[in-house]
């Protein structure tokens, strides 16, 4: 060997060097909890649309009803002038007619056909008698 020629490098181990793996308990945690956070969230969402969805139900139900009570007096009052002698009549003839075009709007079936389309749409076929 001459002097002046480099000698060889020694191989290098490096698997001293390596990083040990991660726990697999603790990698099973982790995806048990992200399963958990994403299942929690699909929950926290579904609770939320159902929520807006009964207050829209109440709204509605509370809607029908009004207008139920509504054209029920306005038709006990049109039935009263109907029947009542001329001392006890109250309104004049146009409240009367405007009671008159509210029973026909009443009797079209524009109330009915919404509250039909509303049943239709939020009721369940399956979950008739059974």
């Amino acid at each position: 060997m001459q002097p002046n020629q480099p000698s060889s490098p020694p191989s290098l181990d490096l698997g001293a060097i390596r990083a040990s793996p991660p726990p697999q308990a603790a990698l099973r945690k982790a995806r048990e909890e992200d399963e958990w956070f994403a299942s929690d969230r699909r929950k926290r969402e579904h609770q939320r649309e159902q929520g807006a969805r009964t207050i829209i139900h109440w709204a509605i139900q509370a809607n029908i009803i009004m207008a139920g009570i509504i054209i029920a007096i306005c038709l006990g009052v049109r039935g009263f002038h109907l029947i009542a002698a001329e001392d006890w009549k109250w309104l004049t003839k146009e409240q009367v007619d405007l009671l008159d075009n509210l029973a026909k709007y009443a009797g079209s079936g524009a109330v009915g056909s919404l509250l039909t389309r509303y049943l239709t749409k939020n009721i369940d076929p399956k979950a008739g008698p059974q």
